[in-house]
């Protein structure tokens, strides 16, 4: 199985056809290939990058009937690419689900804050950046500082969302 990511280019004139262009790829790679996507699958979903170009991801073992269909269908010439996505990093924003190739202290596509500076550097920091030590122990990539990282309490407001930031960072006692 590989990870496959379907990526439109951005038309900055009109950015609701990179959505409707990658609906069709997605619908076109589910109707005429052996692939396993579920056009209306959340997991499936189209996500922007911070390019924001319109992508979605998914795992096949039929990678070179992704690129027939995308080919014979006509969305090769529509700007729509297929990759293999190696090693991939990122972060998927809990609010509203878009998943980031890259790391992000606030969604790209809701602006949901994902984690608070850190206390002694007061650099905005990805949660992902910092240098596990031991269970909440971690270490700050700018500063070198031992902080902890807590989820916020509480963890949904009233109306049921997750409160921001997500993630808390506090000094670590020595």
């Amino acid at each position: 199985m590989k990870r496959v990511r379907i990526t439109v280019a951005h038309d900055p004139q009109d950015p609701a056809e990179d959505l409707r262009r990658a609906a069709l790829a997605r619908r076109d790679l589910w109707a005429h290939s052996p692939v396993e996507i579920d056009p209306d699958s959340p997991l499936h979903g189209t996500h922007r990058d911070n390019d924001r170009n319109a992508y979605f991801e998914f795992a096949t073992s039929h990678y070179p009937e992704v690129q027939r269909v995308l080919r014979e269908c006509g969305h090769e010439d529509r700007g729509v690419t297929a990759v293999v996505v190696e090693d991939s990093v990122g972060t998927e924003c809990v609010s509203c689900g878009n998943v980031s190739p890259d790391y992000f202290l606030k969604c790209p596509t809701c602006g949901f804050r994902d984690i608070e500076p850190c206390p002694f550097c007061n650099n905005e920091i990805p949660r992902l950046a910092y240098t596990p030590e031991a269970g909440d122990l971690f270490k700050c990539p700018q500063c070198g500082h031992r902080v902890r990282l807590r989820f916020n309490e509480p963890l949904f407001d009233s109306e049921g969302h997750y409160t921001e930031p997500l993630v808390c960072v506090s000094p670590a006692e020595a």
